[in-house]
């Protein structure tokens, strides 16, 4: 009798290959919820009709698709872009979602995953995935914590390491509207910063609000409906004069545009003024996304800030 382990079989495919996977791998993610507002609520994450475009349109995405019985039970995904390390544009890998179908939880599954795409990146013939500095992921902290619970025992994600914790902020643009920018922190120097996100900005317009709509959607479990949030993705490096002020922009051009909220956008925690200044002004997070790395060569470098827009995680 053959076990579960070989029941499971793992296949790779570029953004163009994903669409007979598409559904299914809609229908896995209808079961994974996120925790927001401290647990007063949870949202689905839909990632739209054929998957792929959310994450291929942040560079060239490779997906590993998990797949039992023609059933896919689990995903990953691996995106070559750029960044600016201290202000010098790089080249990465962005891994992101890894995740498992609530059958396959505990089942080794992510830890096949993993080695899979490293495997996969190691090949001698693979120049593609040879070509970044550096490789990190980003992971929203579910109910039970994030994708770095899975890592017991003998396991490639003890591999990464936490890197930088960023707060997620859902902000209704009104209140961003009202704020006086007035006494708010500068923003950090970009030589101290590792900006993962500095090509969101080139397509966002001037003043750095996306939606996802239709590429990535955040359903809410209270109301059953599309959240319908606008990304405020512009970093530290592009704060004019302020944070204070970037937002209260943006929250205006919201308004004036009768954009629907909330706005959203995340900092890193240790820019702790900044955070500080939010707080004495009644903003909280509503959320935790870890920025991890791979302790293997190429090293992620230290910085002081790091930014990823909340439009990419």
């Amino acid at each position: 009798m053959s076990s579960a382990r070989e029941k499971v079989r793992i296949v790779l495919v570029d953004a163009d290959g994903v669409a007979p996977y598409a559904e299914r791998m809609r229908r896995m993610e209808r079961d994974i919820l996120y925790p927001i507002a401290d647990g007063k609520d949870q949202f689905r994450i839909e990632h739209g009709l054929g998957y792929a475009p959310f994450f291929s349109d942040m560079g060239n995405a490779h997906f590993a698709v998990a797949l039992e019985n023609d059933e896919v039970v689990g995903t990953g995904v691996g995106i070559i872009r750029h960044a600016l390390a201290g202000g010098r544009r790089v080249v990465s890998g962005y891994g992101c979602d890894l995740k498992l179908a609530v059958s396959h939880r505990g089942s080794g599954l992510a830890k096949r995953l993993v080695f899979f795409g490293l495997t996969e990146m190691l090949r001698p013939k693979n120049t593609l995935f040879r070509s970044w500095r550096f490789s990190y992921g980003a992971a929203m902290r579910g109910a039970k914590g994030d994708v770095l619970r899975s890592g017991r025992g003998v396991h490639p994600l003890k591999l990464l390491s936490p890197y930088a914790r960023l707060h997620v902020y859902f902000v209704d643009p009104q209140v961003l509207a009202g704020l006086e920018a007035d006494g708010c922190p500068r923003p950090p120097p970009e030589i101290d910063g590792l900006d993962l996100s500095p090509d969101a900005e080139a397509s966002s317009g001037p003043l750095g609000i996306v939606s996802t709509a239709g590429k990535k959607d955040l359903r809410l479990v209270s109301t059953g409906a599309p959240w319908p949030l606008q990304h405020l993705v512009l970093g530290p490096r592009s704060w004019n004069p302020n944070l204070g002020a970037y937002l209260q922009a943006s929250g205006a051009a919201m308004l004036a545009a009768g954009a629907p909220g909330p706005a959203c956008f995340a900092l890193d925690e240790r820019l702790s003024d900044h955070v500080a200044w939010l707080r004495a002004r009644g903003v909280e997070p509503g959320a935790t996304c870890t920025i991890i790395a791979w302790r293997l060569w190429p090293r992620l470098p230290s910085f002081k800030w790091v930014h990823l827009a909340t439009s990419e995680i």
